[in-house]
């Protein structure tokens, strides 16, 4: 046994005898990711995690290494992972802890996992401390119009969450800019690194930016929204032009909740495009169940009859504002209900804007791009990358009826995106993203957060 191993023996052990954990050094173990360090390291103020969380950690973190060093083989095509996600079991009482440990043990992440634990080994383009010096004009901050709802949150801080990669043009060359908004648990830059930042950059028509939620999306979506407002007007303002924004999962809820509550970003938008949405909230409770006191504000919005979930969907907020694209998968296992009338990715159109509501398995029946997408893998899916080309490049939303159907859906990945991307895509939401919660979603209120003042309620 390596020096490190030994010593997590040790730790396991007394953890199961329930003696104090002994606090983790990094000497003992170079080749681990800072994150696990921080995890084991309980002289950090949060609580100790119980006893099955840190089993389950010691698991998690025996199968990467596992993977790092070869003994466990990822999967060699996007199709044969597919079917392996399908086959995990999922029932209502399994964590999202133990769910990680079956990603990584079925080969569903790529071999430099533990260069993605550490960052993507850039973490410029996860930053939260930007430097954009451009003003906006007109001015957003404290407010852009007088329907706006009040930002409670400095000007800078919410400016400097927005990455602006050196390639981007500012809506010159006839690219449309689009803002990328990440979802619960994990930075945009990750996020998008395997697949939109990607393919928006290698795309002729469109130009991607994001914005970094601090505390990885985990704390207030109220909160969150107004770095998705602010990053909205900005970018719109800097491109001098409508912009297309780009959502993952609760992403979807900070966009629609920006154009409810923040009225001038609706002029600002030419199109939202949402992959895996929950814009109704979810039935399934498997984020909290980890434990109690790891249930982060986010997630506790995100209940199918929240306070939250009811505000937005008051006064037609369930309705889009803006042309809207919403792509999602009947195999989501995180957001539920996800196919039929009742999907929770399904938008109204009272407004008359224009939704497309596209359903994969339904739209690519029996086809490649309509297999066993999970919430994470709808990210590569060939299908909504074509739709929401579709609906940039004409006015309205993405049509399937302009889409060469046959040919689209006879892929099981986008143009452009390999088997690398899927597992990368794979470690960042299902790896990252349950350490993050574990991180930094300690939460020692089992009240979802109040209201605002500018809700009517």
């Amino acid at each position: 046994m390596r020096c490190h191993q030994v010593f997590r023996f040790i730790l396991f052990i007394s953890v199961s005898l329930g003696n104090p954990v002994p606090s983790y050094t990094s000497k003992d173990a170079q080749d681990v990711p800072g994150i696990f360090n921080k995890l084991f390291n309980t002289s950090t103020s949060r609580t100790p995690f119980s006893r099955d969380i840190y089993q389950g950690l010691y698991q998690l973190e025996s199968k990467i290494s596992d993977v790092a060093t070869g003994k466990i083989k990822p999967v060699s095509t996007v199709e044969e992972g597919l079917s392996v996600l399908a086959s995990i079991p999922h029932t209502n009482n399994r964590t999202i802890l133990q769910n990680a440990i079956d990603i990584v043990s079925l080969g569903l992440v790529p071999t430099n996992i533990i260069d993605i634990l550490n960052g993507i080994t850039n973490h410029e383009i996860n930053s939260i401390a930007n430097n954009n010096t451009k003003d906006p004009s007109p001015r957003i901050h404290p407010t852009r119009s007088f329907w706006d709802a009040p930002y409670d949150i400095p000007e800078e801080t919410l400016r400097s969450a927005i990455h602006i990669p050196p390639t981007f043009s500012s809506g010159k060359n006839n690219k449309i800019p689009v803002l990328l908004v990440p979802g619960t648990a994990d930075p945009a830059g990750s996020t998008y690194y395997f697949n939109y930042a990607k393919l928006f950059t290698a795309s002729p028509h469109t130009d991607p930016v994001w914005v970094n939620i601090p505390g990885n999306s985990l704390g207030d979506i109220q909160r969150n929204a107004e770095y998705v407002a602010y990053a909205i007007n900005y970018i719109s303002g800097l491109s001098q032009r409508p912009i297309g924004v780009l959502s993952w999962s609760q992403g979807s809820l900070d966009v629609q909740w920006a154009l409810k509550y923040w009225p001038s970003t609706r002029a600002a938008v030419s199109d939202f495009m949402a992959v895996s949405g929950d814009f109704h909230g979810t039935l399934v409770a498997m984020l909290c169940a980890l434990a109690k006191s790891v249930c982060p504000p986010a997630v506790q919005q995100q209940g199918y009859d929240t306070r939250f979930i009811r505000a937005l969907r008051d006064e037609n907020g369930d309705s889009a504002f803006v042309p809207t694209t919403s792509v999602y998968s009947g195999n989501d296992v995180i957001v539920q209900p996800q196919s039929g009338g009742s999907a929770s990715a399904a938008l109204g159109d009272v407004r008359g804007v224009g939704v497309s509501n596209v359903q994969v398995q339904i739209a690519c029946a029996g086809r490649a791009a309509g297999g066993s997408y999970s919430h994470s893998a709808l990210l590569i899916n060939p299908l909504a990358y074509a739709l929401f080309v579709d609906a940039m490049v004409h006015d309205g939303p993405g049509r399937l009826e302009r889409i060469d159907l046959d040919a689209v859906c006879g892929e099981s990945i986008a143009p452009g995106l390999d088997v690398n991307d899927f597992l990368g895509m794979e470690a960042v939401s299902n790896v990252v993203g349950v350490l993050d919660v574990l991180l930094y979603g300690y939460n020692n209120s089992s009240e979802e957060p109040p209201l605002r003042g500018y809700v009517h309620h």
